[in-house]
């Protein structure tokens, strides 16, 4: 037993695939499709599909207002299903969940943090970072003199950058932090409540 969702529009994933407990998907050839409408038993030529053994997987997400149901699986590994019709993706993970019945089923609003942590790790990192350059910059147009001493890194890149000056050093760092602020609002904005199916 076997069941397939054809997705046109996607150019990610034309067909999903579910066969002995595994979850298949790619974007077969015109003529493979057909052939699957007809074809019930034998599905050899559809081998050359990305496939996830059940056993492999350790949880799935489906998030809402998202076109994506993410599979997390090995070590990790992450791997997603793109279905920007809402309504088969709710048929794809309801399938899931009947099929995988051993996987614990919860549902939960992720947290800030959690959601948007790159975010708010560039925001503590460009203003560090910023810190630190500001310090060079003021002391240079106070008169002081330095001397990179050894291999260039990421203190020579510091320095090179405070030679720019007070201003110009203040105004980067404005533009930098405007572009992760927005980032971070816009990635805000999109957190919605995720269900989730996870081995016990």
């Amino acid at each position: 037993m076997y069941k397939f969702w054809e997705l046109r529009d996607s150019k990610a994933n034309k067909l999903i695939l579910i066969k002995d407990k595994t979850i298949y998907k790619g974007n077969p050839k015109r003529g493979e499709l057909n052939k699957l409408r007809l074809e019930s038993t034998n599905l050899d030529f559809l081998d050359h599909l990305f496939c996830i053994p059940y056993s492999y997987i350790k949880r799935i997400e489906n998030q809402k207002g998202k076109n994506e149901i993410k599979i997390f699986y090995g070590k990790k590994s992450e791997e997603e299903l793109i279905v920007n019709d809402k309504n088969i993706k709710k048929d794809i993970f309801e399938f899931l969940k009947k099929d995988i019945p051993d996987f614990q089923n919860s549902s939960e609003l992720p947290s800030i943090f959690r959601y948007a942590k790159p975010q708010f790790y560039a925001l503590l990192f460009t203003s560090l970072l910023f810190m630190w350059i500001l310090h060079y910059a003021t002391e240079i147009e106070k008169g002081v003199e330095y001397e990179l001493v050894g291999k260039p890194g990421l203190g020579a890149l510091v320095f090179g950058v405070a030679n720019f000056g007070v201003f110009n050093v203040t105004a980067g760092y404005i533009v930098l932090l405007c572009i992760i602020i927005y980032v971070l609002v816009k990635k805000l904005k999109s957190r919605s409540k995720v269900e989730i199916l996870k081995r016990i």
